[in-house]
C-alpha cells in the first residue's frame, strides 16, 4: 500500500510552481530532494526521504530528476547529488548536500513548521501580530494585546492569535485570566489539532486554579506537539502533577 504521504515526484514546472504555491497557500514547508537516475548515494537515501515523507504528513516532499527537469535544478544551482532543499513560502531556507540521513531529519526538525501547518496571515495581520510580538518581547502587554487585536479582527480563525493574547493577558500587570482563558478557549475552538493551543489553555486554566483540568490540556498538548514545543508541554504537565500530587 502506498504512503498517505509519499514523495512526489515533478514531471514539469508547471507541476512545480503548484506545488509550491500549493504548499505556500496552506503554510506548509516543501522539502525537495534533487536526484539523478545514475546517482548510486541518491538510491540509496530514497529510502530514508520516503520513510520522512510517511512520519511528516504536515511536510510536503517532492522529488525532482535533475536531468529530466535541467530547468528546475539550474534555477536552485544543483550542482551535486543529491542535494535537499528546505523551502518555505516559496524560498529556500536550507540546503545540504550528500546522503546523510541525519541532514535530512535536521531539516525536517528545524524547518517543518507546525503540525498541523498554519496557513499565512493577511498581510495586514500578520504586520500587527509581528508589531504585537515585538511589544510582547518588551515587556508592553497592553500594546501587545492591542495589536493582537487588531490582527485578530481581521483574521478571526487564527488560533496563534488568540494564543499569543492570551499569554499577554497573563502577563499583565495586574493579570486577566479570565480573559486568557477565553482566548486560550478560542484558539483550541479555532485550530483543534494545534499543540501550542492547549499548552496555553494549560497556563489560563492554572491561573483560574482549575489544575485538574489543566493537566488534561498539558496531556492534550505533549500528544499534538513536536519538538520544542512538546518538551515545554511535558515540564509544564509535569509541574502542576506535582502541585497535585500526581505521580
Amino acid at each position: 500500500m502506498a504512503s498517505k504521504n509519499a514523495p512526489v515526484d515533478i514531471q514539469n514546472v508547471k507541476q512545480w510552481n503548484e506545488s509550491l504555491r500549493g504548499a505556500t497557500a496552506a503554510g506548509m514547508t516543501v522539502l525537495v530532494d534533487f536526484h539523478a537516475q545514475w546517482c548510486q548515494p541518491c538510491k540509496a537515501i530514497a529510502p530514508r526521504f520516503a520513510q520522512l515523507a510517511s512520519q511528516n504528513p504536515h511536510i510536503r516532499f517532492l522529488r525532482v530528476d535533475v536531468d529530466a527537469q535541467q530547468a528546475i535544478a539550474a534555477k536552485y544551482q544543483v550542482t551535486a547529488m543529491p542535494t535537499f532543499y528546505a523551502i518555505k513560502a516559496g524560498k529556500p531556507v536550507d540546503m545540504i548536500r550528500g546522503a546523510d540521513p541525519q541532514g535530512i531529519a535536521r531539516l525536517v526538525l528545524q524547518h517543518g513548521g507546525p503540525n498541523p501547518p498554519v496557513p499565512p496571515l493577511p498581510e495586514e495581520a500578520e504586520a500587527a501580530k509581528v508589531a504585537g510580538n515585538a511589544f510582547y518581547k518588551d515587556a508592553k502587554y497592553a500594546e501587545a494585546i492591542e495589536e493582537y487585536t487588531k490582527a485578530i479582527s481581521i483574521a478571526p480563525n487564527s488560533g496563534a492569535l488568540y494564543g499569543n493574547r492570551s499569554i499577554a493577558y497573563l502577563k499583565s500587570a495586574p493579570p486577566n485570566p479570565e480573559l486568557a482563558l477565553a482566548d486560550a478557549q478560542k484558539a483550541t475552538e479555532v485550530e483543534p489539532k494545534w499543540g501550542k493551543g492547549y499548552a496555553r489553555l494549560g497556563e489560563a486554566l492554572q491561573a483560574v486554579e482549575k489544575d485538574e483540568e489543566a493537566v488534561k490540556a498539558f496531556e492534550t498538548a505533549v500528544e499534538l506537539s513536536q519538538g520544542l514545543a512538546k518538551n515545554e508541554a511535558k515540564q509544564k504537565l509535569e509541574v502542576v502533577k506535582k502541585k497535585l500530587g500526581w505521580h
